[in-house]
């Protein structure tokens, strides 16, 4: 069957875009109390068997266990949804420094020493709003982390002005990297280049942070640093 796409042109697109973020936010946050209780169920029941001296068999116990799993999966897939669908919006648009805000987010990621973070912030101001900019470098930092086959990256940040109404950052990792051709595909909402077996996250870091570079104006590239072992994301925003 073939269907006719509409749209009315009345309507602005930013207007609609937020919208949708208002509609995403609202689902996924009612959601949540729902998805919590279920994370819980299978330990309530274990506790009420245990009490009336009840043994499983090993089979249902393993099923208790999977809607565990699932519901801690389905928890962060609503969580990040809702991080996807404040971008732009719930927060202040203030004067801020990159370089401070860095130094703020890799203290409150709380890494140890395996993750080693160079960094080279230029300390002027942007315009941008307060946690977006903290969404940038945390999308970023995580991401190299996580994919890590050692959870112990060397990461590069550098940043700074490329003009008057831009700025640019560029972060760099020894991890696997990210083949070209699925470049574009990793910073779509809820994809994976590995199965939710080995990472259970959403799929949303990148997602994120392509939403507020083009929030801002700007944009995403994703490539290979001159070294070509890694990742190196640069991340170009209209922020003056």
């Amino acid at each position: 069957m073939n269907a006719n796409l509409s749209f009315d042109p009345s309507i602005p697109v930013q207007e609609a875009e937020s919208e949708t973020d208002e509609i995403i936010y609202r689902i996924s946050h009612d959601l949540r109390a729902s998805v919590r209780a279920l994370q819980e169920l299978p330990s309530w029941i274990t506790e009420d068997l245990e009490e009336a001296a009840i043994t499983l068999p090993g089979a249902t116990d393993r099923h208790l266990e999977l809607i565990g799993s699932h519901a801690s999966r389905l928890d962060l897939m609503l969580t990040g949804l809702l991080e996807y669908s404040r971008v732009g919006r719930m927060q202040a648009i203030a004067s801020l420094k990159p370089a401070n805000v860095l130094e703020d987010v890799i203290e409150d990621l709380g890494f140890g020493e395996e993750v080693r973070i160079s960094r080279e912030i230029d300390h002027g101001n942007v315009q941008i709003g307060s946690d977006d900019l903290q969404r940038i470098f945390s999308a970023l930092i995580l991401n190299a982390v996580r994919f890590h086959p050692e959870k112990s990256p060397q990461i590069t940040i550098t940043g700074g002005p490329i003009s008057e109404k831009e700025w640019q950052f560029v972060v760099t990792d020894d991890g696997p990297g990210i083949p070209a051709d699925k470049a574009e595909f990793v910073t779509r909402p809820m994809t994976k280049l590995v199965s939710r077996d080995v990472d259970p996250g959403a799929g949303m870091g990148l997602a994120i942070l392509r939403k507020v570079a083009f929030t801002y104006g700007g944009n995403v590239h994703i490539g290979a640093p001159k070294s070509g072992t890694g990742t190196q994301v640069t991340v170009t925003l209209r922020v003056n």
